[in-house]
């Protein structure tokens, strides 16, 4: 058997992840804004580390390369991520505490290289860590790149693209995502 059929084959084993979608079936049948303590258990279970009372409000979509990509995401006391929230764990994410994500964030933690043409369809990526600092606040469907720092108690606006590390104590918005107002 050729060699890349034998890798896609290994890769597909791994990505199979029967855990997650026994978690994710689960917190579709479960009703949105209830039961997060039933959702925070679950994702416990698939090994996310989180702090105390955290409240998963709906489903995560969580993806990443490797066996077990869930031990890279690590949340903290009291934070609250709500529904349709993808976090890509192909680096680590590092929700700080008392955070706030808003429905339909996508936080993604990979690159692809760039080079030339013959280069750019290549499976290989470099993982880079995202950090979301305590008392940040992330909008509605805001899009957060791989290697981005929001800092404490920042704030990025529904809709933005960061491409690049938000203040503390801040509000960023647009695509891409400028620092628009130093909170007080």
């Amino acid at each position: 058997m050729p060699a890349r059929i034998v890798r896609e084959l290994r890769v597909a084993a791994e990505m199979f992840r029967l855990r997650m979608k026994l978690v994710r079936l689960v917190c579709l049948f479960l009703p949105d804004h209830s039961m997060m303590s039933v959702r925070t258990a679950l994702y416990r279970l698939l090994g996310v580390r989180m702090g105390e009372h955290v409240s998963i409000v709906g489903y995560l979509t969580l993806t990443g390369a490797g066996a077990d990509p869930y031990r890279r995401l690590r949340i903290g006391d009291d934070s609250i991520i709500s529904l349709g929230v993808l976090l890509n764990l192909d680096g680590p994410i590092t929700i700080g505490s008392r955070v706030e994500i808003a429905q339909f964030t996508r936080v993604y933690t990979a690159r692809h290289r760039l080079g030339s043409g013959e280069q750019r369809f290549t499976p290989e990526f470099q993982p880079t860590p995202v950090v979301i600092e305590d008392g940040a606040y992330i909008g509605t469907g805001a899009i957060i790149l791989p290697g981005v720092t929001i800092g404490h108690g920042a704030v990025v606006s529904a809709g933005s693209v960061v491409t690049r590390d938000v203040p503390p104590d801040s509000l960023a918005a647009g695509v891409p995502a400028q620092v628009v107002k130093q909170l007080d």
